[in-house]
């Protein structure tokens, strides 16, 4: 044995204090102002008994291990660093992911340092065994390959409140199951409203519901204003606001550093410089000459000069057939969130400069809107367009899906394209427009019919993998697959009855188990909610009157959502309310806040009005379109409200009190389904239908099919 060997041999075996003194002495050398008995304390803190010697080690071969802040260093030396820069010595830094920059124990060894366990399946990606998705590994299959966590199959039991065979979220007191849909989220008092209501966040006040949550401000890395942070620092890039994302990025005329700019900047500089005093433009924003207005006015200006710069061609002016694109915002509410769609949202500009150029040329039409990019900024500007008269009305969420299709079949193999655009065509989408005969498109139904495509194309792409195909495959293929997918893989039964009825395959789903309502609001709880949604002033109007709605009439937030101004109607000193076509009187307290809630206005932005466009009750952020219903129900949780037990409630106690076929129609449901919630109550109204025959009572006063 050498030297070194009979060294490292006589180390091993020194006794456990003679080590944990020298560390304690190599710290209190490393951070001036510690002291040697504070020093033995953080060491015996900071290791257990297996890694003090390896941090002794550590400690010597790197004389800068508390200061340099390297995040390649072993986990004990890391908790250590911890542990003395909390006790407030300065010059001690302690160590940062090297992927998000978040101070945390970094366990995870990756090329040029540690990340933390959430980083570290972004940085170990590769591509899904599954899917083919370039991710982060979320588990292995019994062969090894790797999968992501949309594909990894989560484990599954039954139910303890349902009874249906679904993923686990957690556990009740006596450890059964609760699956996701039947899950609610514990509830405690808002510090700040007082409200019961599912907790969002804890501060130190208490805990916080979603309705009063605010993001904390600190100050941005590229403007310098304390403002909400949108993106976290990662690596050498600061913390960055909304605003300063979307700017573009410069080199910094002292430094030449790359930062995001001030879009009028002649000379930009970057933080850092104009924290060392290097300010050369004091003014990026008004010229001292210029005349100052109101600012409610000013902004109006700002608006109509940025819609003449972008529809504005210098040759030829506006294009006539987009000159009613700019009377509708001579009258807007808040002009500053048009403005904001504008500069903020990628590409919103550039894509009106675009249509603008190309309509002294050609027709804007529909048609041509589906050339471009299916995003968000080009369906807010047609439904802009649509609702200034530019472009006519269509059935906008199924008449989106003919171009995503387009985009999910670019990339597929022929043999699939083959078979899943006549099934598309001609049997979803087909199927889709026969029910807006009947009811309006709602997403929920363009949702499901999307739905049905992707499981196909999975479904096909999973038998290629196994080597077969649709007209060769068994019945026992598809239950294989059916059991490694999830419980919406079920989606995939009219896919199958359309290829069975075409002898494409000879396969069978079996339908997906239902089970009857069980999350239901104690009748007091109902009332008490009721009476909270007519006299709380401190509640948004909205989520007042959807709540009333809710808990009165049991109707869906997918009708709220589309009640106009038109179908709240006045007679005499009575106020009723036209669901579809039944009529339904409204109480006196809910009437006055009916009556107010167009009065209230929206928080988002509308423009001016044109008269042939339908008012809603709750317009939504596209011009001319309402609320989506996911955002009416998100706004009841988030005051304490959950939509599915309030409308279960309601519909209980209509079904127990009044018969079948009268509920059906108050309630806006089949008669079957009315027929199934009378069942649940147990009453008999035979009497009630006999008497009832016999002396039918006439109303006069109130429109046809009203109830009270």
């Amino acid at each position: 044995m050498n030297s070194a060997g009979r060294r490292a041999r006589a180390r091993s075996l020194e006794p456990r204090e003679t080590v944990l003194e020298r560390a304690a002495e190599r710290v209190a050398v490393m951070v001036p102002g510690v002291e040697l008995a504070a020093a033995r304390v953080f060491v015996a803190r900071a290791v257990s008994i297996p890694t003090l010697r390896s941090l002794e080690a550590y400690l010597a071969s790197h004389p800068d291990a508390l200061t340099s802040g390297s995040s390649d260093m072993p986990v004990s030396v890391q908790t250590l660093a911890g542990l003395v820069a909390v006790a407030g010595h300065e010059g001690v830094r302690v160590p940062r992911c090297r992927r998000c920059a978040e101070q945390t124990l970094l366990r995870n060894q990756v090329e040029g340092g540690r990340v933390c366990n959430r980083c570290r399946r972004y940085v170990r990606s590769m591509p899904c065994a599954v899917c083919g998705t370039d991710r982060g590994i979320y588990s292995r299959d019994p062969q090894g390959n790797p999968l992501c966590s949309s594909c990894t199959r989560r484990k599954v039991e039954a139910c303890g409140q349902c009874g249906l065979s679904r993923r686990v979220k957690t556990r009740s007191g006596d450890g059964s199951p609760i699956c996701v849909n039947c899950y609610q989220a514990p509830k405690r008092t808002c510090c700040r409203c007082g409200v019961t209501a599912p907790t969002y966040a804890h501060t130190d006040q208490g805990p916080v519901c979603e309705a009063c949550y605010q993001q904390p401000r600190r100050r941005c890395g590229g403007c310098g204003q304390a403002r909400p942070i949108d993106r976290r620092a990662r690596g050498t890039e600061p913390d960055l606001c909304g605003r300063c994302i979307t700017r573009p990025r410069r080199a910094c005329t002292i430094c030449a550093t790359s930062h995001p700019a001030h879009p009028g900047a002649r000379q930009p500089v970057c933080l850092a410089c104009r924290d060392a005093g290097h300010i050369l433009e004091p003014d990026l924003t008004e010229l001292p000459d210029r005349r100052r207005r109101r600012r409610h006015e000013t902004a109006h200006d700002a608006l109509r000069a940025k819609l003449r710069s972008v529809l504005c061609d210098p040759d030829h002016g506006i294009a006539e057939q987009l000159a009613p694109l700019t009377a509708v915002y001579d009258h807007v509410s808040n002009p500053a969130t048009t403005m904001q769609w504008l500069h903020e949202r990628r590409g919103a500009a550039g894509l009106l400069g675009e249509l603008a150029v190309r309509a002294h040329t050609e027709p804007i039409t529909h048609e041509l809107l589906d050339h471009y990019p299916q995003d968000q900024t080009l369906h807010h500007l047609r439904d802009l367009l649509v609702y200034a008269g530019v472009l006519p009305e269509r059935d906008e969420l199924l008449d989106r899906i003919d171009p995503w299709l387009d985009n999910l079949l670019r990339g597929q193999p022929t043999h699939h394209a083959a078979i899943l655009r006549p099934f598309a065509t001609w049997h979803a989408l087909r199927r889709a427009r026969q029910r807006t005969r009947r009811r309006v498109v709602t997403t929920s139904a363009a949702t499901y019919v999307r739905s049905q495509i992707r499981i196909a194309l999975q479904f096909l792409s999973w038998l290629d993998e196994h080597g077969t195909t649709l007209n060769t495959a068994t019945q026992a293929d598809l239950d294989q697959w059916l059991d490694s997918t999830s419980e919406y893989g079920y989606v995939l039964s009219s896919f199958i009855t359309w290829a069975t009825a075409r002898r494409l395959c000879e396969l069978t789903v079996s339908a997906r188990p239902r089970s009857d309502p069980h999350l239901f609001l104690a009748e007091d709880d109902r009332w008490h909610t009721l009476r909270r949604c007519l006299h709380d002033d401190d509640l948004p109007m909205g989520v007042r009157v959807t709540g009333a709605l809710v808990l009165l009439y049991g109707r869906t937030t997918t009708r709220i959502a589309r009640l106009t101004t038109a179908d709240l109607q006045r007679v005499d000193d009575e106020t009723y309310l036209r669901f579809d076509e039944f009529t339904a009187f409204i109480p006196p307290s809910l009437a006055t806040l009916l009556h107010r809630l167009p009065e209230a206005g929206s928080p988002v932005e509308q423009a001016g009005r044109p008269e042939s466009v339908t008012e809603f009750l709750f317009p939504g952020r596209s011009p001319g379109r309402p609320s989506a219903a996911h955002v009416l129900a998100r706004k009841l949780r988030a005051h304490g409200i959950n939509p599915l037990p309030a409308r279960g409630a309601a519909r209980a106690a209509w079904a127990h009190d009044i018969p079948a076929p009268i509920a059906a129609d108050l309630l806006g449901i089949h008669i079957t389904t009315a027929t199934k919630w009378a069942g649940r109550t147990r009453r008999d109204w035979t009497d009630y239908l006999v008497a009832r025959a016999e002396h039918t009572p006439q109303n006069s006063h109130a429109p046809s099919g009203q109830t009270r």
